[in-house]
């Protein structure tokens, strides 16, 4: 398969678009609805596809005009894979129970180029229902309750070794390969020689979980013979599982995700519980943990940062590995194989990491709930390539030849702005296929083997095609780097100032600057607090203003009295005397009584006042006048004098 391509899924069309003019083409009919899956083969060569009643396996080498899908007649199919060789195609229908009440095997094998049927089992539910092949196709692993199973060849009748364990929660197999030489400018680690088992065994007890490392020969028993041709020819060997130079146990794991390398030689596994215990997280505590297949190593990746792992990845040439780890805005770390950091690419809000598939360059981006911002950086210059923004996106990754990235929005994620985007490496956006009900977009897949080499500089990118100009929306661009950042938003009070940095998540010391594009102002002038500005308040520094003869009548007229412009205010009556110096050194209860009985005093006095200018009084005002003496006198039995 030459050509880049992908295909879609959505609620009423399906189809493939090929590159470099996005397309899509007709070999998949344009009136073909309902579509439950879709799925590509490990090399790319085939596309199968399922309906209600039927299963359509087509060849993606083919031209559009020849290409005709061999049908499979097999109804009711929800998923599909295929073997690592793309020898067998599987399928998976939901678990029904026939009316003799034994269950319907509902895992079905086919083989690829001549559609016939050529084995099938029960599985219980949809979570894991892939068969676990090896890459040469030589054995199948299968888990039960209490044992695991290997069956050689993997479509045999009955296993080769049946192995007793007890509480086993999952089983990931290795796939050895490498890059070739011409694909990197760096030497990848050899494959190992045999494909490896990891098996992770649930707590029990008291006892913690573990995962476990085995090369295939140590699982399978010396005496067990492989046979083809009948089921009498197979010897089943029942035995205990041996021990393993490499595990790891470790506590709080309700869940957990393997990686490995692409040589076979290591594995990152990501626990992961439901609850954290300690409070810190809503979303539970993870752990991640790097397991040496020979035991030369295992043990905990040590992160500097708070908070959960949000994604990790394997380098393509098996010698090193990237983890965004941490509260927002998180981490993005470079570790080498003896989970030593050896580069980080800085805060940001990032939450999913992925290598190109030569392993030349490293894509980090913020999904989900975050803004869609991505990032490409080169791994051996540790620079920043592009920076482009991706808004709602929900899937992303890189094609096979490392030149395109593709994201989609999808349903029922998002059930607005469904569609694919397809970007050049360095940044800019070259399709845009809106597609209402958008359900699944992914790119035909390579084998690790047969990668494309990759140049050392990004290549120049080739013209958007007119989809980009026709649903692009209006001021958005291609490239991040080029657009200015929005920032956070701040209260039009708190404008024009440095936002204080009391609350940020900042692991450095470097002060925020301010938002939006006008000047900061510092908060302090001259070491003094500088003032907050009010509307309609005269500056500050500024002379209060005078207050006019129209407001003066009017403030007159509001408490009742008539305006005398002429005649000038009465002198007060006897102005009240000062109170003699007292120590208020000790501020006892008749001090605050006499300072109390003062200002009623002084109250009283503005009262007559304003009744000698002839002012009508209240009831309660007269009454207070009238008071005077008895204040007077509680003034001088106080020890005070007025």
């Amino acid at each position: 398969m030459a050509a880049t391509q992908y295909a879609f899924r959505a609620q009423k069309t399906s189809g493939v678009a090929d590159a470099p003019s996005w397309d899509t083409s007709t070999r998949i009919p344009v009136d073909t609805a309902a579509v439950r899956c879709y799925a590509y083969s490990p090399d790319g060569d085939w596309l199968v596809y399922a309906v209600a009643s039927a299963v359509n396996l087509l060849s993606t080498s083919a031209p559009s005009s020849s290409s005709t899908p061999l049908t499979i007649p097999q109804a009711n199919v929800v998923a599909t894979t295929f073997s690592p060789l793309s020898t067998y195609l599987f399928t998976f229908e939901r678990p029904v129970k026939l009316e003799t009440g034994e269950m319907h095997k509902n895992v079905k094998a086919w083989h690829v180029k001549t559609g016939e049927e050529v084995g099938s089992w029960y599985q219980k539910t949809l979570d894991g229902w892939e068969p676990i092949i090896t890459s040469t196709e030589s054995h199948l692993i299968r888990a039960g309750a209490s044992d695991v199973a290997i069956f050689s060849p993997p479509l045999a009748p009955r296993p080769i070794t049946r192995l007793r364990l007890e509480g086993i929660k999952g089983i990931f197999v290795s796939q050895p390969t490498a890059l070739p030489a011409e694909a990197t400018s760096s030497k990848p680690v050899a494959p190992h020689s045999e494909p490896a088992v990891a098996i992770w065994v649930g707590e029990r007890k008291g006892s913690p979980a573990s995962v476990s490392l085995y090369p295939l020969s140590s699982l399978i028993g010396k005496g067990a013979t492989n046979g083809s041709s009948g089921e009498e020819e197979i010897k089943t060997e029942t035995r205990d599982m041996p021990i393993s130079n490499a595990r790891k146990a470790f506590y709080k794991a309700d869940k957990l995700t393997v990686k490995w390398n692409n040589a076979g030689t290591q594995a990152l596994f990501l626990t992961h519980t439901d609850v954290d215990n300690t409070g810190k997280s809503y979303y539970g505590e993870t752990n991640l943990y790097l397991v040496s297949l020979d035991g030369s190593f295992d043990g905990l990746v040590d992160l500097d940062k708070a908070g959960p792992i949000n994604d990790f990845a394997w380098s393509p040439i098996s010698r090193e590995f990237v983890v965004c780890y941490g509260f927002m805005p998180s981490k993005t770390q470079l570790f080498d194989s003896k989970a030593k950091p050896v580069h980080s690419f800085g805060n940001q809000h990032r939450n999913f990491v992925q290598y190109q598939p030569q392993g030349r360059l490293l894509l980090s981006a913020g999904f989900g709930n975050l803004a869609g911002g991505v990032d490409v950086w080169d791994v051996s210059t540790r620079t920043k390539v592009a920076e482009f923004k991706a808004a709602n996106s929900s899937h992303c990754e890189w094609s096979p030849c490392g030149r395109y990235i593709l994201t989609a929005t999808l349903s029922p994620r998002l059930r607005v702005d469904n569609g694919v985007k397809i970007w050049w490496c360095g940044g800019q956006l070259l399709h845009i296929h809106p597609q209402d009900e958008l359900y699944q977009a992914s790119f035909a897949p390579k084998l690790v083997k047969d990668a494309e080499p990759f140049p050392a500089v990004v290549p120049k990118a080739p013209e958007p095609n007119e989809s980009v100009a026709l649903y692009r929306p209006k001021g958005e661009v291609s490239n991040g780097g080029d657009s200015k950042p929005a920032g956070a938003y701040r209260p039009p009070g708190a404008r024009g100032t440095v936002a204080s940095d009391v609350y940020s998540r900042r692991d450095d010391d470097v002060p925020s600057s301010g938002s939006g594009t006008s000047t900061p102002t510092p908060m302090f002038k001259g070491g003094k607090p500088s003032s907050r500005y009010i509307p309609g308040a005269p500056p500050p520094g500024a002379a209060p203003r005078e207050e006019k003869n129209e407001e003066k009548k009017k403030r007159t007229r509001k408490r009742g009295g008539k305006e005398k412009e002429e005649e000038p205010a009465p002198a007060p009556a006897a102005p009240v005397a000062e109170m003699e110096s007292l120590d208020v050194g000790d501020d006892d209860a008749n001090t605050k009584k006499i300072r109390n009985l003062t200002k009623k005093l002084k109250a009283i006095e503005d009262l007559k006042t304003r009744l000698a200018g002839g002012e009508v009084l209240e009831k309660t005002q007269v009454k207070k006048i009238e008071s005077e003496s008895q204040v007077r006198a509680e003034i001088a039995a106080l020890g005070g004098s007025a």
